[in-house]
């Protein structure tokens, strides 16, 4: 486990005790998945994971250097995912305006959701409904269509689990007409009820012939009667500063290594604020019972946690941003900036490294890239500079 850090450690030393209680604690599709996540953690660069190779131009040394695992649970890891996401997601958000929405499940639904994740697509699909609706009755001539991206988190600051949805929505919309409709107004209350709405109803398509979750949906309707809360205060000028909104809130693990603040080998004790008087806690857990808490988190294989609709709709983006282009003022200002691919991100930060050999101070010139399933290796002819490279042969 040569990726290290404090979250790493805890989960060294407390691993063979938490993974006998997984299947007690979590469902089993969960249980899997944080087994899957785990084995990722410790690979963590690793040469198992995969690793550069360089070669001293001077004294013929060889150097490796491991990749990180990309996995949401590791601390590590998670940076890199963060940013692919972000990445990728700069290649779907039209660069207009956004605004930030967040949709809360009421307490009552949690254990639900808990027992049942697929559920949580459904929990995302009713965010969009209500969002799509919201903003289709601005011009009831022309509804116009947004573009749509929601991310489904199951955490609390605390690492309850607390199911809320955000939801990033285009300031605007393209008409049927192909006229492009601005939106700047969310009125919050329209969106609770809506919210409220489509929740219930979906769930209760979903979990016919469950007569006690039937009775919690049923419930909810007189429990809740202002809907149910939605946070619509968050706004981004353009694509590029909502795709930074993705590096922080898709890919990262459920905490951050900063907000542990104690660990002694039996406890640990990290740092929250509480969103609802705003005050800065700490809770104490058992070491077992905190990974626990952050395992119950990590998605079953194949499931998304983001979804695209409207504008978005993966189906019909590249129509839908031709259309808004040729609606706009600003024509191609407005497309998605087209993101590098991973091998292309990868060329152009080795290429652009200058590294020097740790046992002598000469030149490193990369050798070799393993990856789990390929490797490439690296030529260079006699007349190219030192240092250069050609473009890696997949072997």
């Amino acid at each position: 486990m040569s990726g290290g850090g404090l979250l790493l450690s805890i989960l060294a030393d407390h691993w063979k005790q938490v993974e006998g209680l997984l299947d007690e604690r979590v469902p089993a599709v969960v249980a899997e998945a944080a087994r899957n996540a785990a084995s990722k953690a410790f690979s963590c660069r690793t040469e198992g994971n995969g690793f550069v190779q360089y070669r001293c131009d001077d004294c013929g040394a060889i150097h490796k250097v491991c990749f990180r695992c990309k996995s949401r649970f590791c601390p590590t890891g998670g940076i890199a995912r963060a940013q692919e996401a972000a990445a990728n997601a700069q290649g779907r958000l039209l660069n207009v305006r956004h605004r930030h929405l967040t949709f809360s499940v009421p307490a009552e639904l949690r254990p639900i959701l808990f027992a049942d994740r697929k559920l949580l697509s459904v929990v995302a699909k009713a965010a969009v409904q209500a969002t799509l609706t919201a903003v289709g009755t601005r011009c009831r001539r022309h509804a116009p269509i947004p573009g749509v991206m929601a991310t489904i988190h199951t955490y609390g600051r605390d690492l309850s689990f607390h199911v809320h949805v955000h939801v990033l929505c285009t300031e605007g919309g393209l008409r049927a007409d192909g006229v492009w409709q601005p939106v700047h107004i969310f009125p919050a209350k329209q969106y609770r009820r809506l919210w409220q709405y489509y929740l219930l109803q979906f769930l209760r398509q979903a979990l016919r012939g469950n007569r006690s979750a039937q009775w919690v949906i049923g419930r909810l309707y007189t429990t809740h009667p202002s809907g149910f809360i939605v946070n619509v205060m968050g706004m981004y000028r353009n694509g590029r500063m909502a795709a930074a909104y993705c590096c922080r809130y898709t890919g990262r693990p459920p905490l951050s290594e900063k907000r542990i603040i104690a660990y002694d080998g039996e406890a640990v004790t990290i740092a929250y604020r509480d969103y609802r008087d705003g005050k800065d806690k700490a809770i104490s857990l058992p070491a077992s019972e905190f990974l626990l808490r952050l395992l119950q988190h990590v998605w079953p294989r194949y499931q998304r946690d983001v979804h695209y609709h409207g504008l978005y709709q993966p189906s019909r983006r590249k129509v839908n941003v031709a259309a808004v282009a040729r609606a706009s003022y600003y024509g191609d200002q407005v497309r998605p900036v087209l993101p590098l691919s991973r091998r292309e991100r990868m060329l152009r930060a080795l290429a652009g490294r200058e590294l020097n050999c740790p046992s002598c101070g000469g030149h490193l010139s990369i050798e070799y890239v393993q990856f789990r399933r390929r490797h490439h290796v690296f030529q260079r002819s006699e007349s190219q500079s030192r240092g250069s490279t050609q473009l890696p042969l997949p072997v």
